[in-house]
């Protein structure tokens, strides 16, 4: 198992609340996410209780490349597990739903 801590990307800056596009792009990178996606070992992602929110374009510019990785939410969810408040964990589960739905109205046109 691999874990990842938000803390370490916010080198210790009191940040309550993440967005942004380009910082979740900045934070995929950060953490090698595009290596990680393919890892045989589950990721678990530890996100402390001082983060209130995690905004779709923040976890859409660190995760859209790795929720389309895996054809269900629970293939996603099985290989990236997340701890965080049940808040920030509802905020990911839309932010998933947003990739997905996103994804899937570019093949409807």
């Amino acid at each position: 198992m691999v874990e990842l801590n938000i803390d370490s990307f916010l080198r210790g800056k009191n940040v309550r609340n993440l967005s942004g596009h380009e910082r979740g792009v900045v934070a995929r990178e950060f953490y090698g996410l595009d290596d990680l996606d393919t890892a045989d070992e589950e990721i678990t992602f530890v996100i402390s209780n001082d983060v209130d929110a995690i905004a779709s374009s923040f976890f859409q510019g660190m995760f859209s490349k790795s929720v389309r990785e895996f054809p269900t939410d629970e293939e996603f969810l099985s290989h990236y597990k997340f701890l965080a408040s049940p808040s920030v964990f509802r905020q990911i589960e839309q932010g998933i739903k947003r990739i997905r739905t996103k994804r899937g109205s570019a093949f409807a046109h």
